[in-house]
């Protein structure tokens, strides 16, 4: 039997290791890669962090809203309600499942703790 050791341990970086290591990457002539390797990350990693600290680029920091649904009848009338049909919101995680009568205030908490969640 051959025993293949793991690979290493996943790094846990403070808020204020990150914001040293992503200003680093904003100076001019800065080189992602170089300054990926010298702390040990991949060039990748350090990008998604820049994408990451860029106000109003992560889905959270999206404002959330509801548009009205319009259901065509068989016979072409159209119903703004959704004539009581239960809902399902799916993701590639979980499917919320929204019953009829239940607020939007209601769903948009439901949405925020689900997105909260990560």
């Amino acid at each position: 039997m051959d025993v293949i050791p793991a690979g290493p341990a996943r790094r846990r970086w403070s808020a204020e290791a990150k914001a040293r290591i992503i200003a680093s990457s904003f100076e001019p002539g800065a080189n992602i890669a170089e300054i990926a390797r010298t702390h040990g990350l991949l060039p990748q990693q350090l990008y998604a962090w820049r994408h990451d600290s860029i106000p109003g680029k992560r889905l959270t920091s999206k404002k959330l809203g509801f548009v009205p649904a319009v259901v065509e009848d068989a016979d072409g009338s159209g119903s703004a309600d959704g004539g009581g049909d239960e809902i399902v919101i799916r993701t590639a995680r979980l499917a919320i499942h929204v019953p009829p009568g239940v607020s939007e205030e209601h769903i948009a908490r439901v949405l925020a703790a689900v997105s909260r969640s990560g």
